[in-house]
């Protein structure tokens, strides 16, 4: 039997309904069955996940059990097993649109140079109607992304969504795949290691790619329309951007002379901006510009005090439960 050319891989912890309406979407894809694989990592599960990688084995789906909890580590255990040259993950709440795997195809195939990167796509699936302070900004932290509808290629500042990624195999086995100290671990609100990721391969000349087809919804259920969540979310994303720098300039001399700005001389021309935005939050989030200001100002120096607190934790926060 021939390799495939695709390797869709999935992790997923205790997201059972969730998991069995993505693998159903992956399984509805235009493209011929036999050209891609499709598998699970389970990273620990304590639901109903083995019975529903179960229900779905006639189809071909392929379950692999990684107790250590991670995304990361259950990112890299799925590229380390995949059969395709091509592999792809999908976050384990969306769903697939059914040309989702021909965008791929025409990604890689189509266009030269190869891709180190493609995605596309990301609509949110509400579950209730979103707040009017859930402005477009931080709806990208819900994992909204929209491009247009004519493929491109990005520029350095764009990005692509992690939960909606397709690399070539050989150059996540070149890299290392993804840095195990960031990420998802349990409940803790650690990300960065795509935007690591990212960083790396663009600085050893590697281009994202957006392809229109490759396209996913996202679910939000209610919660993640509270302000609480963007709170906490925010502070994690303070404390993961200071360590992304931490981490990217250890990686320095083997990232191919990546640069990065290590003195305040560096900063000083951003300073007084940044002070300023600063300034601005904080009278904002004391109720100087409105219900929907305050929260906005609020989610802002949440970030700013998780970057504060990032200095001095270690840049493995793995032990932390």
């Amino acid at each position: 039997m021939n390799a495939p050319l695709i390797s869709v891989i999935i992790c997923t912890r205790n997201r059972a309904r969730l998991l069995d309406l993505c693998l159903r979407s992956v399984l509805q894809q235009t493209v011929p069955r036999a050209q891609y694989e499709v598998f699970v990592v389970d990273n620990g599960s304590t639901d109903n996940t083995p019975a529903v990688c179960a229900a779905h084995a006639d189809a071909g789906v392929r379950c692999i059990l990684e107790p250590v909890a991670g995304l990361s580590r259950a990112r890299n255990v799925g590229w380390r097993s995949a059969q395709g040259a091509v592999v792809g993950y999908l976050d384990d709440d969306g769903q697939a649109t059914p040309g989702w795997l021909a965008g791929v195809l025409a990604a890689f195939q189509d266009v030269q140079p190869t891709p180190a990167w493609a995605g596309g796509p990301i609509d949110l699936d509400w579950h209730v109607q979103p707040p009017a302070w859930l402005d477009a900004p931080l709806q990208e932290c819900l994992g909204a992304l929209d491009f247009g509808d004519r493929p491109r290629w990005l520029e350095m500042h764009e990005r692509l969504g992690g939960g909606n990624s397709f690399f070539p195999r050989a150059l996540l086995a070149e890299l290392g795949g993804f840095d195990e100290r960031l990420g998802r671990v349990n409940n803790l609100l650690l990300s960065g290691e795509e935007t690591q990721l990212q960083r790396r391969i663009e600085a050893r000349g590697g281009r994202l790619y957006y392809h229109p087809d490759i396209r996913m919804r996202h679910d939000v259920p209610a919660e993640r329309v509270q302000p609480a969540f963007f709170y906490r979310r925010y502070y994690w994303g303070g404390i993961t951007d200071t360590l992304i720098r931490r981490t990217l300039r250890e990686q320095a001399p083997v990232a191919g002379g990546l640069s990065l700005p290590t003195s305040a001389a560096a900063a000083s021309p951003h300073l007084a901006a940044r002070l300023g935005r600063v300034l601005r939050n904080v009278l904002a989030a004391a109720g100087a510009a409105g219900p929907a200001g305050r929260i906005r100002g609020r989610i802002y120096m949440a970030y700013v005090c998780g970057a504060v607190r990032g200095h001095w934790l270690p840049t493995n926060l793995s032990p932390v439960s």
